[in-house]
C-alpha cells in the first residue's frame, strides 16, 4: 500500500483551494454589473449599491384621455439628488408637463416636465429623503402626464420596480 507524502497532499489541497477561490471570484465578477445604469451615472464600487442609481417604471393608462397610453422609465440617484425620466405616449395631445405625485394626497414630489417638453430629461436638486421614500415604497407614487386638453392629467401610472 502506497501513500502520498504529506507535503504533496498539502500542495494538492492548496491547489484545490486556490482553484475554488479563483472560480468563486470569477463567478462574482461575472454577476457584477458591467457599468453604470445610465450614461450620466457613475459606476459604484461594490458595497455602495444602496447609493447607486435605481430604476423604476410605470405603465401609463388613461386618467383623462380615454384612449391615451404610454410608459415612464425613471432612474433615481439618491446620492446626486437626481431623477431622470424617459416618458413615451400614444394617442395623447402633446404633453406640457409631467410629475411624480404622492398617491396619498396627489402632491407633486418631482417635476418631470422637461422630459416631455424637449428639455433635459433629468431633474436635479431632488431631496435625498424624497428619493429615498420613493425607492422604499414606489407604489405609493405615480407618474402623471398633463396637456392642455387634460390639465389634471391625460395618462398616469403607478411606479414599480
Amino acid at each position: 500500500m502506497t501513500t502520498t507524502p504529506a507535503p504533496v497532499r498539502r500542495h494538492r489541497t492548496t491547489l484545490a483551494l486556490a482553484a475554488a477561490t479563483g472560480a468563486a471570484a470569477l463567478a462574482l465578477t461575472a454577476l457584477a454589473p458591467a457599468g453604470p445604469a445610465d450614461a450620466g451615472d457613475d459606476a459604484r464600487p461594490s458595497g455602495a449599491t444602496h447609493r447607486a442609481a435605481q430604476r423604476l417604471e410605470a405603465v401609463l393608462r388613461p386618467s383623462g384621455d380615454p384612449d391615451g397610453s404610454g410608459e415612464a422609465h425613471l432612474t433615481l440617484n439618491q446620492a446626486r439628488g437626481r431623477v431622470c425620466a424617459t416618458i413615451t405616449w400614444q394617442d395623447v395631445a402633446t404633453p406640457d408637463s409631467a410629475h411624480v405625485h404622492r398617491r396619498s394626497d396627489g402632491q407633486v414630489v418631482v417635476d418631470l416636465s422637461d422630459a416631455v417638453t424637449g428639455g433635459p430629461r433629468c431633474t436635479t436638486g431632488v431631496g435625498h429623503r424624497t428619493i429615498g421614500r420613493i425607492l422604499a415604497h414606489p407604489r405609493r407614487y405615480y407618474v402623471n402626464v398633463h396637456n392642455a386638453t387634460y390639465p389634471a392629467g391625460a395618462i398616469q401610472g403607478t411606479l414599480h420596480r
